[in-house]
């Protein structure tokens, strides 16, 4: 690996940091673009291991310069005190929105996924989404009118999402759609607790599916692929059942929760379509076997620390 690499993975894994910790919102921003600045020269590099289209990383640097221009645009405004013009929340929202890539500015996360290696797509469905979540979570704190758009947009993502991923053949866009239903669940999380643990988890099950997808561990990338629908015994089904839990404690909760559960159970169709997939692949080539076992007892252990966590 080059020593540019480790400077630019440097910056991705600072970004986050410098978001979470920062006291004010400027400071947040400036998390938001050394995470940008450090992905982007990743994208377009020569090597195939990020990515697999250089399309994809143009698309990827447009959306996000985008929405950074506006965010940064839009924030300076209402903090300058001209908070009583609703277009300025508008557009800070819609920047927010499009940085997490969830319902109505979703439109660019499977066609950007499904052009990138597994390593960068890590990066953009997971990674990516810890300092804009973490602005959420701060916004709907400080502002009680703003929990209510984000949960109903929330809602919709899971719907969008299970939606999209119904209608693709590409595992790599199937993935797109599948982050987008999952970073709605995540709104909820922010709005009624269980953020970090879902969040956590998801972190932890795309991880080693990214691993089985790179290994052509045809058996293990069945059970992660299963494993994100959130079904029972899965580690998923712990962090959606931690958000719903905290969300029928909620006086409004009817509201609400029937719009995530509605995607949840589109989107196990899909997920079932491509654990049967990769499970065909695995039978007819045995060859795998060797990595199986190492995954899954590390993901079942740590699965396993989350649930006795948990209760």
């Amino acid at each position: 690996m080059r020593l540019s690499y480790v400077l630019f993975l440097l910056m991705m894994g600072l970004g986050p940091v410098v978001t979470v910790s920062s006291s004010n919102w400027i400071t947040s921003w400036v998390g938001l673009e050394l995470m940008f600045l450090g992905t982007i020269p990743l994208l377009f590099s020569e090597s195939n291991f990020f990515s697999l289209s250089k399309e994809s990383a143009m698309k990827y640097f447009c959306i996000q310069a985008l929405s950074s221009a506006l965010m940064l645009f839009s924030g300076i405004l209402l903090y300058l005190g001209y908070a009583s013009i609703w277009v300025f929340y508008f557009v800070f929202v819609m920047s927010l929105l499009m940085k997490l890539g969830i319902f109505p500015m979703h439109f660019w996360v499977p066609s950007v996924v499904s052009g990138l290696h597994w390593v960068p797509i890590f990066f953009i469905l997971v990674w990516q989404k810890i300092p804009p979540l973490a602005i959420v979570k701060n916004f709907c704190e400080n502002f009680d009118w703003f929990s209510s758009y984000i949960l109903v947009l929330g809602g919709l993502s899971a719907v969008v999402g299970s939606l999209i991923g119904l209608n693709q053949t590409s595992f790599r866009a199937m993935l797109g759609g599948s982050s987008i239903a999952h970073t709605g669940w995540a709104c909820f999380g922010a709005i009624f607790g269980g953020l970090w643990i879902y969040f956590f988890i998801y972190f932890l099950t795309f991880f080693f599916l990214m691993i089985s997808c790179f290994l052509m561990d045809y058996l293990m990338t069945s059970i992660l692929v299963l494993s994100l629908s959130g079904v029972p015994p899965f580690s998923m089904f712990i962090g959606k059942w931690s958000i719903m839990k905290l969300t029928l404690c909620s006086d409004l909760w009817y509201m609400y929760i029937a719009l995530p559960l509605l995607g949840a159970i589109l989107s196990l169709f899909f997920y079932l379509k491509f654990f049967y997939s990769f499970y065909l692949k695995f039978i007819l080539s045995l060859s795998s076997m060797k990595y199986s076992f190492i995954i899954g007892l590390i993901f079942l252990l740590t699965s396993g620390v989350m649930f006795i966590t948990l209760l």
